[in-house]
């Protein structure tokens, strides 16, 4: 199945009426390390039993992904990046209200997680001896939303197709609920990768083209060499998992075989591309806004920036104190200088030279 091993920190069994019951004790990961400890990053391990112990039963699941997961964060202020699905979006900043950015209110919060979710958060390591957790903070139904084909945007899809660790499920049929939805989110990238690629392509190109795409269609301040990066330190699993996802595509009969590559069974035709083209630009300008919100809910989140501009683009960014206290005012010219630097770093515009723009990928009939 997934990459994700069998990472469960919390677990209960349903009631008679399937009614669920509270997690008591968590269930520390398998695997362990030679000491006996389980195999997962500190600062997960500190910020789950954080969740778990305030959210108690409103903890849905909590996924683990990004460059801490991936092994691409060399850094020691490299935040641990985690998905935390949740049944109430007020009780769980009401749980947490000691730990939310100075005077947000719960019923706040809620309401701009129901805005453009998830929210992002930061969780500071409580012996602040190491950077804490980023946590994406979403429920149950917009959890399940955002990896379907009826998501309004690219957001949740473009993380997660990547390898990810399920370390903390509340039931067993919960982890089973979202391993599925993972993997609908990594199905459904036959609809729209093969759009960017030549007629013909191998697995490897096919998730080259993934995580390009992916990184372009959002304004981050990651470079070409680092969606390189991304992409080696996972090669093995996108081998495997979408090595397995497009044999499958074959057996629907959405994608065929030439040798050793593949290649779709219909053209896309020009109704299909601008779809997603115009997808694509929705869910851009929606991950721009989301940047305005999580001035409200990230804490230190013009810090975290800073650093984080400073490890992609090699820049030295000095914050004068007018720049943090009117930073939405002041700090234009140090973006567009950011934005400078990685116009020749980042992925090109993969509509622009996206397959589906040359000659032989032209509207047509199947090969």
């Amino acid at each position: 199945m997934s990459n994700q091993g069998n990472h469960r920190v919390g677990d209960k069994k349903d009631g008679p009426a399937g009614a669920e019951r509270p997690v008591v004790q968590p269930l520390l990961p398998d695997g362990p390390d030679r000491n006996g400890k389980p195999d997962i990053a500190p600062q997960v391990q500190e910020n789950l039993e954080i969740l778990v112990e305030a959210c108690g039963s409103n903890l849905v699941a909590v996924v683990f992904f990004g460059s801490l997961l991936v092994g691409t964060s060399p850094t020691a202020d490299s935040a641990a990046d985690l998905f935390v699905v949740v049944d109430d979006y007020e009780r769980f900043y009401r749980d947490l209200h000691a730990r939310l950015p100075a005077a947000r209110r719960a019923s706040i919060m809620a309401a701009l997680n129901r805005v453009l979710p998830p929210n992002i958060i930061y969780l500071r390591d409580p012996s602040g001896l190491r950077a804490g957790a980023k946590c994406f903070v979403i429920d149950r139904r917009d959890f399940s939303r955002s990896l379907s084909p009826e998501s309004l945007d690219h957001f949740c899809r473009g993380r997660l197709i990547q390898r990810v660790q399920i370390v903390y499920s509340r039931t067993h049929r919960i982890r089973d609920e979202v391993e599925v939805q993972l993997e609908s989110a990594r199905r459904g990238a036959v609809d729209w990768v093969p759009l960017y690629l030549p007629v013909q392509f191998t697995v490897l190109e096919f998730c080259l083209r993934m995580l390009e795409v992916s990184y372009a269609k959002e304004i981050r301040p990651e470079s070409r060499s680092r969606v390189l990066e991304v992409f080696e330190a996972q090669k093995s699993y996108f081998r495997l998992m979408y090595g397995r996802i497009l044999k499958e595509a074959v057996a629907d009969g959405r994608l065929r075989t030439v040798g050793e590559r593949y290649s779709r069974v219909v053209n896309p035709r020009f109704p299909e591309r601008l779809a997603w083209r115009v997808f694509f630009a929705k869910s851009k300008m929606r991950a721009t806004v989301r940047w305005v919100k999580y001035m409200l809910t990230f804490d230190d989140w013009l810090d975290y920036i800073t650093r984080k501009a400073e490890r992609r683009t090699g820049l030295h960014l000095e914050l004068t104190k007018a720049e943090r206290r009117f930073p939405a005012i002041l700090l234009w010219p140090k973006l567009f200088r950011v934005l400078g630097a990685m116009r020749a770093k980042v992925p090109s515009d993969p509509d622009r030279d996206a397959a589906g723009d040359r000659p032989e990928n032209s509207d047509g009939g199947s090969h």
